[in-house]
């Protein structure tokens, strides 16, 4: 059954309670065995998000694991990392804006600012390794304080809100579909935050997640993957709590 928009409100009304959104966050680790490929790609990722091979790292391992394996996508890894490293390369400078960034802190209407998300994304999206999902997926490990996840399930779901652009170019339209999916979360994580903290957001997160685990890598995730959890669970699962 097709979601309507009017459902998609009535979610993103709902997860700006903190309970609401951390029942999805806690549903999401209940049943999703790959977050652990997640907690490795961001691990080490973390350790140095301007070093290539880091990088490349945990790019391949977060595409293999959700990309190709969960769409049963055939692999040809030399081209997949070709084009991640292509992709990072082409992006840098505009990757550089963001190094201290955070989503709900940036203006998303300052012209600068939006073409340069715009271009990143194009740099990643438009290889056909990579494409819209990889991106987002890619993005958010090199900076998960900025950049937002989804798949086509979450993208098609908030599109729903989006306004219709002009371009013909699909890729384009893409991007800009990607930008306003940032201001919707933008708008989400930030009257989360009116509500709670994001420590004790994390504190209450660890009550339903293998600790340890997170621990010996060193790892905390971000309020934006807390968010992609709960996207994922209402929209890829189709899951209403």
């Amino acid at each position: 059954m097709r979601i309507d928009k009017i459902e998609v409100i009535e979610y993103i009304k709902s997860i700006k309670d903190p309970q609401k959104f951390l029942a999805y966050c806690k549903k999401y680790h209940e049943i999703e065995p790959r977050d652990i490929a997640y907690i490795v790609s961001a691990s080490t990722v973390s350790k140095d998000p301007e070093n290539v091979s880091f990088m490349l790292a945990g790019a391949e391992i977060i595409i293999i694991t959700w990309n190709i394996i969960g769409g049963q996508r055939k692999l040809n890894r030399k081209r997949l990392e070709e084009d991640i490293v292509n992709a990072y390369e082409e992006s840098k400078k505009d990757l550089k804006i963001f190094r201290e960034k955070r989503l709900e802190n940036i203006d998303l209407d300052d012209t600068n600012i939006r073409d340069a998300i715009k271009n990143i994304f194009l740099k990643f999206s438009s290889k056909n390794s990579i494409r819209y999902t990889g991106a987002s997926k890619i993005l958010h490990l090199i900076n998960p304080h900025v950049f937002m996840m989804w798949d086509t399930k979450i993208r098609g779901a908030y599109h729903k809100l989006h306004k219709r652009h002009r371009s013909y170019d699909k890729n384009q339209k893409i991007a800009e579909c990607y930008l306003e999916f940032l201001k919707q979360s933008q708008e989400i994580i930030k009257t989360l935050l009116h509500n709670i903290s994001e420590d004790d957001l994390w504190k209450e997160h660890q009550k339903f997640i293998n600790k340890e685990f997170f621990e010996t890598f060193s790892f905390r995730e971000t309020i934006l993957k807390m968010l992609d959890e709960a996207n994922y669970i209402r929209f890829t699962r189709k899951i209403t709590l």
